[in-house]
């Protein structure tokens, strides 16, 4: 009977793995987009929590799972005290789902959630590593879908949208970026994961794939992190005596030549050279991202300081967004569009870098605790002497600095593949099955 348990409920979290990139897609709006994978989620938390409860005895608590208990206890504080807390201005205004203390609440709730998927990821994947082939699925039939989107909605055919989409997906030069995810950055993110776990799986084809439909995304931080991703598990081959001849004698000299020709090009000199050398209070047509971010950091890093203790809690950067806005003195050629542009008017601002994010909204405490947990995620998988999970957990670090949110059911998911490794490979428990 125990067998027959076992199995129905290791089959219920592969359709969790199935369904987590569907975000915006195959989903049910109540309010908000409510996900086949969180409810999926719901039903394994309560068998989760029931199967703890009945145990006799508690197996001593892991240090990553006492630091994630930790945060969601900070995270908690926080949303209890900023609740409490009189500040001497007004919040910024701009439409909510009910209010601004529902939103912070639902925020903490998928924070919660988040970490759920960590405990019950992990819980799974040391009883059976076969688990991620549901993954894999749900990442391939992600992506297809996402080339036919992109296709289609590139040389302006009609394409199916599945219930649950936006009417209009985010896009970029006419092509939809971000397949069955709310934006591109998402979407990219989860496919530099998938290729991981595929790779992982000897499923070298998909992985392939998986990483080629990154294009789709036109993600430049998913794109960094991919390229830092390769350069990881192979440079050992890149180390080698005869590699580093190569690369000095032919490699090297042929890329100083096709720099010094594709410089001269105003392809270079406005989407190049102005994102990286333009300073960034100086606003341009071309470096407008660039600005964007260094002042939506810039303000999160202040408001962070001034509540260095409990941060502003939950989802509320956007409330003191206004407070902390020094654009008007920090961009030197301000105009009529910048002043509307920065402003943001009856819209929530996001820092839209994570770990910015943490810093603002939960304190100094919470950034230290939620570090820690990355810090402790990596060196588990160095640990593990697996180079393709280990350069996995690098690119999501990247990726981290310029996303906008980290309460993403498969990052935690994927975070707990580390600790669910023995003995360099995920334990294989067909006995058990």
């Amino acid at each position: 009977m125990q067998q027959k348990i076992t199995f129905k409920t290791s089959y219920l979290f592969g359709l969790f793995f199935l369904f987590i990139p569907f975000t915006k897609a195959l989903t049910f709006n109540i309010g908000f987009p409510l996900k086949i994978s969180e409810l999926i989620l719901a039903v394994l938390i309560i068998i989760y929590v029931f199967s703890i409860s009945t145990k006799q005895k508690l197996k001593k608590i892991a240090v990553i799972d006492l630091l994630l208990v930790l945060f969601l206890i900070w995270a908690t504080l926080s949303f209890i005290i900023n609740i409490l807390w009189q500040y001497d201005y007004d919040f910024k205004t701009f439409p909510f789902r009910i209010n601004s203390i529902f939103d912070s609440l639902l925020r903490l709730i998928y924070i919660y959630i988040s970490f759920f998927a960590f405990f019950i990821s992990k819980h799974y994947l040391k009883k059976d590593e076969r688990l991620s082939k549901y993954w894999i699925t749900g990442a391939v039939l992600a992506s297809i879908y996402a080339w036919y989107i992109f296709i289609s909605s590139g040389l302006n055919l009609p394409y199916i949208r599945l219930f649950g989409m936006e009417e209009y997906p985010q896009s970029l030069f006419g092509f939809i970026r971000s397949g069955t995810f709310k934006e591109g950055n998402y979407f990219g993110l989860y496919l530099i994961l998938s290729a991981v776990i595929a790779f992982y799986n000897k499923n070298n084809k998909i992985g392939v794939f998986l990483l080629f439909t990154i294009i789709t995304t036109f993600s430049t931080i998913s794109i960094i992190s991919t390229l830092f991703f390769i350069m990881y598990i192979l440079r050992k081959f890149f180390l080698r005596k005869r590699s580093l001849t190569i690369m000095f004698l032919i490699i090297f000299p042929l890329s100083l030549v096709t720099f010094s020709v594709v410089k001269e090009t105003p392809y270079y000199k406005k989407y190049i050279y102005s994102k990286l050398i333009e300073p960034s209070n100086k606003l341009s047509y071309h470096n407008i991202s660039k600005v964007d971010r260094v002042m939506t950091g810039r303000i999160a890093f202040k408001m962070g300081l001034d509540n260095l203790f409990f941060g502003v809690g939950p989802y509320n950067y956007g409330l003191h967004y206004d407070k902390y806005n020094d654009f008007r003195t920090y961009i030197t050629n301000n105009n009529e569009w910048s002043i509307s542009y920065f402003e943001r008017k009856s819209k929530r601002a996001i820092a839209n870098n994570v770990y910015i994010e943490v810093w603002s909204e939960y304190g100094l405490i919470g950034f230290i605790i939620f570090v820690f947990i990355l810090i402790l995620t990596l060196l588990k998988a160095i640990k593990n002497k697996n180079d393709i999970i280990t350069g996995g957990v690098i690119s999501l670090l990247i990726s981290l600095n310029a996303f906008p949110s980290f309460i993403m059911l498969f990052i935690w998911s994927f975070l707990a593949i580390p600790f669910s490794m023995k003995n360099n490979i995920i334990k294989n428990s067909k006995d058990e099955k």
